[in-house]
């Protein structure tokens, strides 16, 4: 008895063209989860999600034991909730909970204005919250032809979002 291969077309949004099934989880841009429009709620499911998230050729996966999923991400699946400055630079507050410096050089500026970095040893790109936004333009400062963030005796050169990662200008 030979196998038909199941038809999951039925399951798919219109027009999808991902690689992988869809998850049928969609991540807003302040990183909010819903399902069909129906906010995620369940911490277990939540956390578990957090958990199983990769990024792959520009597409957000879930990896669960040996299925894989696409999610519809409609900027990037990490948020920056809050950003605290200590002495030696910038603690970030993650939608998933998780706290962790900033990495200054990772900074990037993308359309509207929207500021980004990498988080998760940068595996992932961020977008700066509206709370974090405003917290990280506090010691934001015009630098020559740009803006850069001024963290103790450093500034970091806030390039476009497709530029290469920068390092500091010092003692400005």
């Amino acid at each position: 008895m030979g196998q038909d291969k199941i038809d999951l077309s039925g399951f798919m949004p219109p027009g999808w063209q991902g690689k992988y099934p869809p998850c049928q989880i969609q991540v807003d841009a302040e990183g909010q989860m819903s399902h069909d429009g129906a906010p995620l709620v369940h911490p277990t499911i939540i956390k578990l999600i957090y958990e199983s998230v990769h990024l792959e050729d520009g597409r957000y996966l879930l990896r669960m034991d040996n299925q894989v999923c696409e999610l519809e991400v409609a900027d990037t699946f990490f948020v920056v909730a809050r950003v605290e400055f200590t002495r030696q630079g910038a603690r970030l507050s993650l939608n998933d909970g998780s706290a962790e410096d900033l990495d200054p050089a990772s900074l990037r500026l993308g359309d509207n204005q929207v500021i980004y970095c990498a988080v998760k040893g940068g595996a992932f790109p961020a977008r700066f919250g509206r709370a974090a936004y405003y917290q990280l333009a506090q010691q934001i400062v015009e630098d020559g032809e740009g803006f850069a963030l001024a963290l103790g005796d450093n500034k970091w050169p806030l390039k476009e979002k497709s530029a290469e990662a920068g390092g500091p200008i010092k003692g400005s």
